[in-house]
């Protein structure tokens, strides 16, 4: 379950990208969608959007937000709207970017990584996302995933990435993470 303020980010997070990338696909936005969780927690040992991703054939996918880009959006109803043609699913905002979510540092890394990827296409990023070493092949590799999903056993599975594994050989960025997860966990249970 998501705050208001969650959806907000994430909504606007979206919009941000569909302004800027030409024909920004489900596909190509799941991964980068990641990609700013992955290289936020590198970078500050903070996740920018903080999203469960959970271990798929094709990367690593935060399955409410896939489910809610595969039809009608719920979560995203108000911001977005999705157009599709020749088998795919582009993402259309409703309205225009709102910053009150975020901070300057924040707006300044999602420019950075959207000038970074907006040309690459989606099977670019899943390759990039599918790199031996990388957080999704090591967790496919622990859970004996790479042999079901490269023979079509299945295309999912409900192993969630573990993030710590990105800061643990860094003291600092793992006390970080490890201190956001708690303090979101307790305002999660607060909310409740």
């Amino acid at each position: 379950m998501y705050s208001k303020e969650d959806i907000e980010k994430l909504a606007n997070t979206i919009i941000f990208l569909a302004e800027r990338i030409e024909d920004l696909s489900k596909t190509k936005l799941l991964k980068i969608l990641y990609i700013l969780d992955e290289f936020s927690i590198k970078q500050t040992g903070i996740p920018f959007l903080n999203l469960k991703y959970e271990v798929w054939q094709y990367g690593p996918v935060a399955q409410d937000i896939f489910i809610d880009l595969s039809d009608d959006p719920v979560i995203l109803k108000d911001f977005i709207s999705l157009e599709r043609y020749e088998n795919k699913t582009y993402i259309k905002p409703k309205k225009g970017f709102n910053d009150d979510e975020f901070s300057s540092n924040e707006i300044t890394f999602l420019e950075r990584i959207t000038e970074a990827l907006k040309k690459h296409p989606a099977y670019v990023l899943v390759d990039f996302t599918h790199k031996k070493d990388s957080l999704w092949y090591n967790t496919a590799l622990k859970h004996n995933l790479l042999e079901a999903f490269n023979e079509g056993f299945t295309n999912s599975s409900n192993i969630q990435l573990d993030f710590t594994e990105l800061v643990k050989d860094e003291p600092t960025k793992l006390s970080k993470y490890l201190h956001h997860m708690s303090l979101e966990n307790s305002l999660k249970q607060f909310k409740t």
